[in-house]
């Protein structure tokens, strides 16, 4: 059993840089490896269990591509005003 205790600065600047981007790409942890890679994948999985957003898996690379559901849960975690986009959201 492993409990683990993530802070709210970290949460928010996780969600943060996932709001911005629109995807986050974190590599696959092994148990010599980062931490902080451990703490990524487990905050996106519990995204991805709430519906927010969706896991592709490739080489070793989880991917996690934030959806509709998930920019507006952001929006509200984050107070963001709903003119702010993630930049995949934006056109060119």
């Amino acid at each position: 059993f492993f409990l683990m205790i993530i802070s709210r600065k970290e949460k928010i600047s996780i969600y943060t840089q996932l709001f911005r981007d629109g995807v986050l790409v974190v590599k696959q942890v092994r148990k010599s490896e980062k931490k902080e890679n451990f703490v990524i994948i487990k905050i996106m999985k519990g995204l991805l269990s709430k519906g927010l957003v969706r896991e592709q898996f490739s080489w070793n690379f989880y991917y996690f591509i934030l959806n509709e559901e998930g920019v507006r849960f952001l929006r509200s975690y984050l107070n963001l005003p709903e003119r702010v986009f993630p930049l995949t959201y934006k056109q060119r």
